[in-house]
């Protein structure tokens, strides 16, 4: 194998990595694994889990209807999420789960609309299908959570230029369904996305003031509160915290400093090494992580396709079973290939999907 200009100085997994591979068998190879796997986790969990994240919002709605905020157990949302809920309270349970499931795979499918531009639409389908079957994403799809929207959130920022509008969904999450995951991608945002930043900063504020208007500060008090020891991850059986908390504390502390080291580097490598690394770092450190956490991941898989596309089509394959026996390795393993991946392949990753061009000189072709 010969290695031409700058890509001469790449170790050799790194090129191993950046090879290419044919798109069209891999892509129906991983779409018929995901909707297999999905097929079964689906069916499996839905009489447990169907719409219980969905129904408890809309109990916290009732809740702060009549004044009684902070009656729910195990809501974590604020109180003005609560109050942004209370239509969908007014409707039956079954359609308003539905409505909510709808909307959720719309923004999906305009996701995978915008991400796949350009490619062939069997390829565009496929792509669509390997991004709803995608476990982490099926599991919100499936409870009703919100993590399709901390995605949608994250991709606006990420895929257009930084303007204090792009700022907007962040800031409403941040005012309304907060999660300790996000804090390094907010990081990640003063670094790359300053205005979009501020955009968000100035949105959660006057939304959040406009909560304790509504709502009362005895509200925001008792959220704060339930916020700082969620009384369903203290009870010690139901609920599995993939972080790397549960971990020996030898293991914590190392793997903490590790993942630390591998974000400092990532962030070194570039925008969309820095995104996914701090994506990643955010799953391994926050106090809790749930499976669907992992569902902002493909606001990054774009760019990791270009960069690196046997490594990311190697972690989408494994995907299916790494989440659900070795979830902190697989994150971590994928913070690696962020932190460790040569910058000059990160480089090479497409301009932003959403139409934002930054001008790059990419690698010199491998042969």
């Amino acid at each position: 194998m010969t290695r031409v200009g700058p890509a001469s100085a790449l170790p050799a997994w790194a090129v191993l990595a950046a090879r290419p591979y044919p798109l069209r068998p891999a892509l129906v190879g991983l779409a018929t694994l995901s909707t297999i796997v999905a097929a079964f986790a689906f069916v499996r969990a839905i009489p447990e889990v169907w719409g219980v994240d969905a129904m408890r919002n809309m109990a916290a709605a009732t809740a702060a209807l009549h004044g009684s905020f902070g009656q729910v157990p195990d809501y974590l949302y604020s109180p003005l999420a609560a109050v942004l809920t209370v239509p969908a309270s007014l409707l039956p349970p079954a359609i308003a789960i539905a409505l909510w499931l709808a909307a959720r795979l719309g923004i999906l499918l305009v996701g995978a609309a915008i991400a796949t531009r350009g490619l062939a639409r069997l390829d565009r389908v496929l792509i669509a299908i390997c991004l709803v079957t995608f476990l982490p994403l099926l599991y919100d799809l499936e409870v009703g959570n919100v993590t399709v929207l901390v995605l949608a959130a994250i991709a606006i920022v990420a895929w257009n230029p930084d303007r204090l509008m792009t700022g907007i969904p962040m800031g409403l999450l941040l005012a309304t369904a907060p999660k300790p995951q996000m804090i390094p991608v907010l990081v990640w945002m003063l670094v790359a996305n300053r205005k979009a930043l501020a955009g968000a900063i100035t949105t959660a504020g006057v939304a959040t003031l406009t909560g304790v208007a509504v709502t009362g500060i005895v509200a925001y008090t008792t959220w704060i509160a339930t916020l700082r020891a969620p009384a369903y991850l203290n009870t010690g059986g139901e609920i599995i915290n993939l972080a790397i908390w549960p971990q020996p504390p030898i293991v914590v502390w190392v793997g903490t400093a590790l993942a630390v080291i591998g974000w400092a580097m990532a962030m070194r490598r570039g925008y969309w090494a820095g995104l996914l690394g701090a994506m990643c770092l955010g799953l391994l450190l926050a106090p809790y992580t749930l499976i669907y956490g992992a569902g902002v991941l493909p606001a990054a898989v774009p760019a990791a396709a270009r960069a690196a596309p046997r490594a990311t089509l190697l972690f989408a394959f494994t995907a299916p079973v790494a989440l659900l026996l070795v979830f902190p390795l697989w994150v971590a393993a994928i913070l690696g290939l962020a932190a460790l991946l040569p910058a000059v392949l990160w480089q090479a990753a497409p301009d932003h999907p959403g139409g934002r061009r930054t001008p790059r000189r990419g690698p010199e072709p491998v042969s």
